[in-house]
């Protein structure tokens, strides 16, 4: 039933060629000349970092940390600050006479005035200056955080920064890939027309049959179709890598490059260990667990005593007397003795987080090892597609032209052509595509290693 199916369908579309054979016999109109913005695969990564807002994100995440970590090791130097105060007061002046000997033979010696206040301008400057001695561990963790925030914040920075990198390529590698099957249903099409040329010759000559010509014309439609979408496939392709490396999907790009087959000496083994080393989500998780050590330092800070040392120096007077100067220091000991058990339960919890930490990094291990194996048996793969594709195209070249001659010599038939014409578009479309499963498996082995391969 299938195949009655599939005959009834070839049957109804002969029919439609030979009821309207110009429309099908037309000439085939030139593939349009690649016209835009020429970009090789350097450029185009080196503006997809430069557009990204991602990665705009994580650079401002960077200085913010970096930021952070100056705080805490600000607070280890200790603080100064000054003080001037001026205060006039509105109290009326009030005076009053201690008599000579009021207390004794000579005390005062003579009648005395005191007046108060003396002025009503009053000025203060004090200095005062603090010091940390020992706070118990929690400026030391505090300031162990900070850096792992800022080792985090980098590894977050790289790991952005290689997702846009292996994000750009694959768009870029796809226009390519779509190029190529451009080329190749160009080469179709002209194969086609080819074709029915020496059809209608041979029809006209009366050395073949009317369907022979109305089989090349469908094989002819066929092909032109084929072409309208390779050439809808490179417009698609072309927008989504101008989207992906930020410039306006409207922008016309064209790839300055070709894929190629760049091979891989490097052994699994050292691959994954590079993998295990280079990651940027490992760096980044190590910088987790760093924080949950500080954390826990940080916790058991709480349970700890701190001491502070204060120095300060104060002068104050009035505007026509002078100054009275002063200086203090000051030694505190501030030691926690009960809150509760709130300090063993922080410490318990980020005991626990740091343990918790440990288990993900050992699925993180994992998943890095699978993901770099399986990138290394898809290179493999596309490898062996890639040489088989190639003898599979030189056959089906062998096989086109031989099914040529033999048409033109009047032994073979024009389906034989077609069919090989067929063979031959579809080893080249395998090729193609292999080609570009080799380029986009090489550019993830470089993601799972976390760096270039050679």
């Amino acid at each position: 039933m299938k195949a009655l199916a599939v005959k009834v369908c070839l049957l109804a579309v002969l029919a439609m060629v030979a009821a309207q054979p110009a429309a099908f016999a037309q000439e085939s109109p030139p593939a349009p000349a690649q016209e835009g913005r020429p970009i090789t695969l350097s450029q185009a990564l080196i503006t997809a970092l430069q557009n990204n807002l991602a990665l705009r994100l994580a650079v401002f995440e960077v200085e913010v940390t970096r930021a952070q970590l100056a705080q805490a090791l600000a607070a280890k130097a200790g603080t100064a600050s000054a003080t001037l105060s001026y205060t006039r007061t509105n109290e009326k002046s009030t005076s009053f006479v201690i008599p000579a000997d009021s207390f004794g033979p000579g005390l005062p010696p003579a009648d005395t005035t005191i007046t108060f206040p003396v002025s009503p301008n009053i000025y203060v400057a004090s200095i005062m200056y603090q010091y940390p001695l020992y706070s118990g561990g929690r400026l030391e963790a505090q300031i162990a955080l900070a850096k792992a925030g800022v080792k985090g914040s980098e590894a977050a920075f790289e790991r952005t920064k290689q997702e846009i990198m292996l994000q750009t390529k694959l768009a870029y590698f796809q226009v390519l890939v779509a190029q190529a099957g451009l080329q190749v249903a160009q080469q179709s099409v002209t194969q086609a027309e080819e074709t029915l040329r020496i059809a209608q010759a041979r029809v006209r000559a009366g050395t073949s049959p009317r369907f022979d010509e109305i089989q090349a014309e469908v094989s002819l439609a066929i092909a032109r179709q084929g072409l309208g979408r390779a050439r809808n496939g490179v417009a698609v392709a072309t927008q989504g890598l101008a989207a992906v490396i930020g410039l306006p999907v409207d922008t016309p790009l064209r790839p300055q490059e070709s894929m190629e087959v760049v091979p891989v000496a490097a052994g699994v083994a050292d691959l994954v260990a590079r993998g295990l080393k280079d990651r940027p989500e490992l760096v980044e998780h190590q910088a987790k667990v760093e924080a949950a050590v500080a954390a826990i330092e940080l916790a058991k800070a709480g349970a700890r005593p701190a001491v502070g040392l204060t120095g300060g120096f104060s002068a104050d007077g009035i505007a026509s007397g002078s100054l009275s100067l002063g200086w203090s220091i000051t030694l505190a000991a501030t030691f926690p003795l009960f809150d509760g058990g709130v300090t063993a339960a922080k410490i318990k919890e980020a005991e626990l987080r740091l343990e918790q930490l440990k288990v993900v990094e050992a699925q993180l291990r994992q998943g890095i090892e699978l993901g770099v194996r399986q990138a290394v048996l898809n290179l493999s793969a596309a490898a062996e597609e890639l040489t088989t594709a190639g003898k599979t195209i030189e056959q089906a070249r062998e096989a086109l032209r031989i099914a040529q001659v033999r048409f033109r010599e009047g032994v073979g038939t024009n389906l034989e052509v077609i069919t090989a014409q067929s063979a031959l578009t579809q080893a080249e479309s395998a090729r193609v595509q292999a080609l570009f499963s080799y380029n986009t498996a090489r550019a993830q082995l470089e993601r799972a290693v976390g760096g270039p391969v050679t």
